[in-house]
């Protein structure tokens, strides 16, 4: 990417550290950033590792996503902005209004919106008594649901004061300069609560680009399927579980699983055994680790039944070099298309019949081929080349 002329941003974000895929795109992004000539300011809510984005970073303290707001976080942020003077402010998961308000004192001020906490009092906009998906704006009908779906606390004061102040946090989104998505299903999201459209970016996240350095590995003699993601019900794990069970066993793929223990997986892994699915538990793994799975798996499977925001799970198996086998839910069919089978949600014998699909030594080549070059859309310098006019509307990369 060719330098541009010197500008100043200030990046607020929720944590400082290798926590997950919010950090990991941070972690990605900001160091091509400064490659490109952006002088580069971080400041967060929680700071665990000062370096691990690339730039030394310092804490300020604001709210949390539970509703409490800091005056003084606030008063920090103006002060940074009256003393650095960024071109522009670009936040990442802050849901702290007087800190959103306070970053409209910069010349321009962007929020990236991760996940379905800003429109969503409940968090997942999945109904919790019956686990259907929530497609409704933010407002009078998640008072409804509350009642009839049990959302949130339920029909308790409590839920009222969530949706409250969700509801100041949308407001004070919605006086942004720009809005920053993933997908354009989290684009229309954001129209439906109100934002503006022309406010509105959808702009796909960046792979570990580690992940492209080196030829994939081909196809493993055994047939593995990975699934690395939070072992409870709207990831899917017990779904997965069931779908595989449905292959016939000379044909059945042992799953390779990722992700701390939790209430819910004992009961998935009980389910495995009863119905003859081997399942290899690895825990939580380091970014080389999980790598060198995917390297022995010949699938990868992301059978979230909660609206992805994106599904950054899927494009860092096609990095890879795997195929991707998953249900079609939120932004999840953007980038599926030809390397991998996406069939509709919860369709646990369509997700077994995909996989046997996917894992027939014929067709794998042919996957594992597109899911590596579909992979090269989402470099850390194609982010970057397509934030940069958001952030600065006046310069060209």
């Amino acid at each position: 990417m060719a330098p541009i002329a010197s500008r100043k941003l200030l990046v607020l974000c929720d944590v400082v550290g290798q926590e997950g895929g919010t950090e990991s795109l941070l972690s990605r992004v900001l160091p091509v950033l400064q490659g490109s000539g952006v002088s580069v300011t971080v400041r967060g809510r929680q700071v665990r590792e000062a370096n691990a984005f690339g730039v030394p970073a310092q804490q300020i303290s604001w709210g949390a996503d539970d509703g409490t707001s800091s005056a003084a976080a606030a008063a920090a942020v103006e002060a940074t902005i009256a003393e650095l003077q960024p071109d522009a402010v670009f936040m990442s998961s802050v849901f702290d209004p007087a800190v959103i308000r306070a970053a409209r004192t910069a010349k321009r001020a962007i929020a990236h919106l991760h996940d379905h906490r800003a429109f969503c009092p409940q968090g997942d906009r999945v109904y919790p008594q019956f686990r259907a998906l929530c497609e409704r704006p933010m407002g009078v009908a998640c008072i409804v649901n509350s009642v009839l779906h049990g959302c949130a606390e339920g029909p308790r004061p409590g839920t009222l004061r969530r949706l409250r102040e969700r509801e100041v946090l949308r407001e004070a989104l919605r006086a942004l300069d720009a809005i920053n998505v993933g997908s354009r299903f989290m684009a229309r999201l954001c129209a439906k609560n109100g934002i503006e459209r022309g406010r509105i970016n959808a702009i796909a996240p960046a792979v570990d680009p580690a992940a492209l350095e080196s030829p994939p590995a081909p196809m493993p003699r055994e047939r593995r399927v990975l699934f690395a993601a939070r072992l409870v019900r709207d990831k899917g794990f017990d779904s997965l579980v069931r779908a595989v069970a449905r292959i016939p066993v000379f044909q059945r793929p042992a799953l390779d699983v990722c992700g701390a223990p939790t209430p819910e997986s004992e009961a998935t892994l009980a389910l495995a055994r009863r119905l003859g699915v081997i399942v290899n538990l690895h825990g939580r793994q380091s970014r080389a680790a999980l790598m060198q799975l995917m390297d022995d798996a010949a699938v990868v499977a992301v059978p979230s039944l909660w609206p992805e925001p994106f599904g950054m799970m899927g494009i860092e198996a096609y990095a890879r070099g795997r195929p991707v086998v998953a249900y079609a839910v939120g932004g999840i069919p953007e980038w599926v298309e030809s390397g991998g089978v996406a069939v509709p949600p919860g369709d646990e014998a369509e997700f077994a019949r995909a996989l046997v699909r996917v894992l027939d030594p014929g067709r794998w080549e042919q996957f594992a081929t597109e899911a590596r070059r579909l992979a090269q859309r989402y470099t850390p310098e194609v982010y970057v080349g397509r934030l940069l006019p958001v952030l600065f509307p006046s310069t060209s990369s």
